[in-house]
């Protein structure tokens, strides 16, 4: 009889591990802030750069905004990154610039639209 209720008890509290199965349940909030955001200036054809939460990023060109991530902002392969611009980007440069980061290894959140 013990034993029964020893097999119980470690039954029930194996059945609390693991991940819920609430549908509705949201991701964590870290995994909706990119670490670096891109902003697309097809007009000047030249790109704002900056880790997420900065007030002011830096202004270079869209060819250089891979080794700008990783030499000057030190930011790791895998971290993710957000692509901004304004309606009328050039959407051309923006696909290169999201072609480049994901080629790096960087993962775009959000719809990856500037």
């Amino acid at each position: 009889m013990r034993r029964l209720c020893m097999m119980t008890v470690v039954l029930a509290l194996l059945a609390g591990c693991g991940r819920s199965s609430n549908p509705t349940s949201s991701p964590p909030t870290a995994a909706a802030k990119p670490d670096i955001v891109v902003r697309v200036d097809g007009e000047h054809h030249a790109c704002v750069v900056a880790k997420y939460g900065e007030p002011t990023g830096s202004t270079i060109g869209c060819a250089d905004v891979v080794p700008f991530v990783r030499d000057e902002l030190r930011v790791r392969d895998g971290s993710s990154y957000e692509l901004r611009g304004p309606a009328a980007v050039d959407t051309v440069e923006a696909n290169r610039v999201k072609a480049a980061l994901d080629g790096a290894g960087f993962r775009c959140v959000g719809d990856g639209k500037p």
